[in-house]
């Protein structure tokens, strides 16, 4: 479920983030308001991240990804994208995805045919704006700060949800 993918990337990716933010806030600061709104923004942007790079994973280019297109669907990964396109696909578009889904040995065909179907679904804006609601989320919790530094991170935030790459 969506759920439990936003838990699992909240234990490994955003956690990650997380404790980065919160560190260079420790060493900038020590101001235990400073250490938690930060943490909240790596926390936020970490899951903005990931959700981001999953859809990349799932229907990137691979001419500018470098990475083949569908290795998470045939590894089997439960991305929100993937989940989001077993539960929308129906009859054999969702046979199609299934038959790909964590199996190492799809000829490269098929791996295509599915990631074709789960493109025609329209999963990604819908992924998208997953992704943008931690974007937001973490910008909130920058609401007290000023200057640079702060439109430096709201940049960042802004590069992670629209990146194609």
């Amino acid at each position: 479920s969506q759920a439990e993918y936003i838990t699992m990337i909240g234990k490994k990716t955003a956690a990650l983030f997380d404790v980065s933010c919160a560190m260079g806030a420790i060493c900038a600061s020590n101001k235990a308001k400073d250490v938690s709104n930060l943490s909240t923004f790596g926390r936020n942007l970490g899951i903005a991240f990931q959700i981001t790079d999953d859809l990349i994973g799932v229907m990137g280019d691979p001419k500018i990804t470098k990475k083949p297109v569908g290795n998470d669907l045939r590894e089997g990964k439960k991305s929100l994208p993937i989940l989001m396109a077993i539960k929308l696909a129906k009859g054999n578009d969702k046979k199609i995805i299934l038959k790909a889904f964590g199996n190492s040995k799809i000829a490269r065909k098929d791996l295509n045919k599915a990631v074709d179907v789960i493109r025609s679904l329209g999963i990604e804006e819908n992924v998208r704006k997953q992704a943008l609601k931690y974007a937001e989320k973490a910008e909130k919790s920058l609401a007290k700060y000023s200057g640079s530094a702060k439109a430096e991170l709201i940049t960042l935030l802004d590069f992670v949800v629209k990146r194609s790459v």
